[in-house]
């Protein structure tokens, strides 16, 4: 069974990490985001059973890192999240637990780039949110070159991720979130790093933007057709960023 084969999962995580956090946590998950939120995902199919990943996702809310650990639990990752995210209690707990890389805001940061790319150089795989925080409005925000530079020493594939719904759920400056919604998660086609390199890196980041936020735009009028228009509300994230 895939499920037990945890030194593919994850070559850079120890035993009991894959089990508990990888396998059984995601269980629990699963049936809370279910029945809550009635999430839906595709493209799991998608994603490469072996070699180094980097997950490269828009970013919502606090939900999202769950939602895509949850979705691709195969492939544990180490994502990287803002440093000031490690002071608050229950969530440092679980972030430090998970391998969370803090990354501090404003300037780089060589330690948790060098984290990233041993984690990637290992043969594991890490998740960023290329845009550099949750959007404050609904809109996608321009993608840092970041992901570029992980590409370009590790070589590894980039897998874009969408998440939609999750910011009319669990918006910046809401303390907790709202229990009704949907929510869409979505992975698209693997991007292999020549690809990506062969570009200048402006052409190279609006390729990845564009082929996260065509999904998100998908998973969008999936669920309004689902609900008959009620979710996701209607928000500035409707149209695309290019019309923006």
């Amino acid at each position: 069974m895939r499920v037990l084969e945890f030194g593919r999962r994850g070559p850079t995580h120890s035993f009991f990490e894959v089990l508990l956090w990888w396998t059984v946590v995601p269980m629990v998950l699963s049936l809370f985001f279910r029945l809550v939120y009635r999430v839906r995902w595709a493209g799991r199919d998608l994603i490469p059973r072996r070699g180094p990943i980097i997950f490269a996702a828009n970013h919502q809310s606090h939900y999202d890192p769950l939602l895509i650990g949850w979705q691709v639990a195969d492939r544990p990752f180490l994502s990287v999240a803002q440093a000031g995210l490690f002071s608050f209690g229950p969530l440092a707990w679980l972030m430090r637990q998970v391998g969370a890389i803090p990354l501090k805001r404003g300037r780089g940061d060589v330690s948790a780039v060098r984290a990233a790319i041993a984690q990637l150089r290992a043969g594991g795989c890490v998740l960023i949110f290329p845009e550099g925080g949750r959007t404050r409005d609904g809109v996608m925000a321009p993608f840092h070159r970041g992901v570029l530079v992980l590409v370009q020493r590790t070589k590894a594939v980039v897998v874009p991720v969408a998440v939609d719904g999750t910011y009319d759920i669990w918006p910046i400056g809401r303390r907790f979130p709202r229990l009704r919604g949907r929510i869409g998660v979505q992975a698209g086609r693997p991007i292999a790093s020549d690809e990506l390199l062969n570009d200048p890196p402006e052409v190279a980041l609006e390729r990845l933007r564009r082929a996260v936020e065509t999904m998100r735009l998908g998973l969008r009028n999936r669920m309004r057709e689902a609900t008959a228009g009620r979710y996701p509300a209607d928000t500035s994230g409707d149209a695309p960023y290019w019309e923006g």
